[in-house]
């Protein structure tokens, strides 16, 4: 049972013939009337249990995106009814309207209502919705009856993907690329093109004797590189994702992620790296992992890779956990046995810091073309060129210089080195990409 403000309020009209009467035993006769009025109006109202209630929401969205929770309350009764209606959803969604998502409505005597309630999460994984409460009004609005009813119901928030707008000016230079690259080499490659008439030089192995049978000259296969590539794309979810970077700085081809773990501009570089390299024609494998496996996406090719790989990051959240590079590496060779280029995203560790680090990109660049895509704190560029405090420029400089150092050792174990602030990552990535191919090394 709930009583409203209109109680306290009656109670309060009682002190207008105290001024001129003080009584004691008149406060208690009179408060007293008021909750016993209270107490019978709630008496009067209709059990929120007689009331049906199914709820939907429509999902799964992206982070950035908002979506609807629908809530439909059905009145059975005879009776018209008012009601507070608050759809029970986690405060993180940001439920609107307010107090949080709080609905006061009237439903007429077998009718239903329909409730909207507004949710703009800001983080990905999966929310879930256990309850919503009901409280019904007596006739006098001076009492009531409430009640939380089970309506059971879960939204899947998919990461942002805020890179999905450098993808255009991307997949145009590729394009561009494609028409400038010559496909078609002599002697090279594995993917048959067409054939053509033996001219002195030519290898004799790539002579098609059947083709020459039917024709008066000698034919030749021609061949152009392999573009089927493989691309593994490690994200690290250990210790070093879970370190909270700044804000970036606003500029071009910068994407707003806000002050959020590293992970998070991780899995955008993975998400917008996966992308570009699937409209390329490459097979992409995607891998989350710290001392085990925490996301695998492989074998998807097309349209349906992103959202794959949206879905598989969907609950990867940063451990404390120390990443077993080793199993990075044993993770990677069971993925593709052909040379492929794998990506590292994670933090390049100070010179000397991580020594399982460098012997797996050691044993990784055996094989493969590995990329190091690592991201650096916006905050610690501010404070290294900005900051008044002279003992923290200084601080931000010696980092600077050890991470320097460790982006030299690993350039040194074989890998490229792509290091840049959070929000620029991921444009900085797919332009190195970009420009592998380009140098012919994918």
């Amino acid at each position: 049972m709930v009583v409203s403000w209109r109680v306290s309020a009656l109670v309060l009209l009682g002190a207008v013939p105290l001024i001129a009467a003080p009584s004691v035993g008149f406060v208690w006769c009179w408060a007293g009337g008021c909750l016993v009025l209270g107490a019978l109006d709630a008496l009067t109202a209709v059990s929120p249990r007689e009331l049906r209630v199914r709820r939907e929401v429509d999902g799964p969205i992206r982070a950035d995106e908002t979506s609807a929770s629908v809530l439909t309350i059905t009145n059975p009764t005879k009776r018209r009814l008012r009601l507070v209606v608050r759809d029970g959803w986690p405060p993180s969604l940001r439920p609107s309207p307010p107090s949080p998502a709080r609905h006061a409505v009237r439903v007429e005597a077998g009718s239903s209502v329909v409730l909207r309630t507004r949710l703009a999460p800001t983080r990905r994984g999966t929310r879930e919705a256990d309850h919503a409460t009901l409280r019904v009004w007596g006739a006098l609005g001076l009492g009531g009856r409430q009640i939380s009813i089970d309506a059971p119901l879960s939204l899947s928030v998919l990461p942002a993907f805020r890179a999905r707008v450098l993808l255009p000016s991307r997949l145009a230079r590729l394009h561009e690329l494609e028409g400038t690259t010559p496909t078609t080499l002599r002697g090279a490659g594995t993917e048959f093109d067409s054939l053509r008439e033996y001219v002195r030089g030519d290898d004799p192995r790539d002579i098609d004797w059947r083709a020459s049978a039917r024709s008066k000259e000698l034919m030749v296969r021609t061949w152009r590189p392999e573009r089927d590539r493989h691309v593994v794309v490690v994200v690290d979810c250990g210790r070093a994702s879970a370190a909270l970077l700044g804000a970036p700085h606003a500029g071009a081809d910068t994407i707003e992620i806000g002050v959020a773990p590293r992970l998070d501009s991780g899995i955008e570089t993975a998400l917008l790296l996966g992308a570009l390299a699937t409209r390329a024609g490459d097979q992409v494998h995607l891998l989350a992992l710290d001392q085990r496996v925490r996301a695998r996406v492989s074998g998807i090719r097309g349209g349906a890779f992103l959202g794959a790989a949206a879905t598989a990051f969907q609950e990867v959240v940063p451990s404390l956990d120390v990443t077993d590079w080793q199993l990075a590496v044993s993770q990677v060779r069971a993925t593709v046995r052909h040379p492929a280029l794998v990506v590292l995203v994670t933090r390049v560790p100070p010179a000397g810091m991580d020594v399982d680090f460098l012997e797996a990109v050691r044993a990784l660049s055996d094989r493969h073309t590995v990329l190091i895509a690592s991201a650096t704190d916006p905050d610690q560029d501010r404070a290294r060129t900005d900051a008044e405090d002279v003992l923290m420029r200084a601080a931000a400089a010696l980092e600077e210089r050890t991470d320097q150092a460790g982006v030299a050792d690993a350039r040194s174990a074989g890998a490229v080195v792509v290091s840049a602030p959070s929000g620029a990552l991921p444009a900085r990535t797919a332009d190195t990409y970009i420009e592998l191919k380009k140098a012919g090394r994918l």
